[in-house]
């Protein structure tokens, strides 16, 4: 063999070790992208509360619930609502300690999840006084 037969000879191993490589990145690769963002993704929803004319004016402690364990709490005036990201499920929502409602009961936490969009919000609102729809979410929980 000549010198010029060696090296195209090493060329091609090294060009096919190559293509090897590049396949097993390929093929490892794909199903991360393909799943990047599903099943990673925080199961979440956006509940928002407000009850409007109280009997003394003063500011409501609202309680989203998930059972016995509180999801979200802040304390808001009188026709103002509360807003909150809480877990994907039914939210019973509780305002002094009173249960007033709760939302998405019946919804399959198991099954295949889509991030709903960001303005998507399931709103609750008990008496006179309260917007028509809850402003939009912030991001921000409210100090409660």
């Amino acid at each position: 063999m000549t010198m010029g037969g060696v090296r195209d000879r090493a060329l091609g191993r090294s060009g096919r070790a190559l293509g090897v490589a590049a396949l097993a990145v390929l093929l490892v690769g794909l199903p991360v992208l393909a799943g990047c963002g599903s099943d990673d993704a925080p199961r979440v929803q956006l509940v928002a509360y407000c009850q409007g004319a109280s009997g003394d004016g003063d500011a409501l402690d609202v309680e989203f619930r998930q059972g016995a364990a509180v999801v979200a709490r802040g304390s808001v005036p009188p026709g103002t609502a509360f807003t909150a990201a809480v877990p994907l499920g039914a939210v019973q929502i509780y305002s002094d300690d009173v249960r007033q409602g709760a939302v998405s009961e019946g919804v399959d936490t198991d099954g295949p999840y889509s991030s709903p969009a960001p303005d998507a919000i399931t709103y609750l609102r008990s008496a006179e006084g309260c917007p028509e729809q809850p402003p939009p979410w912030t991001g921000e929980q409210p100090a409660s």
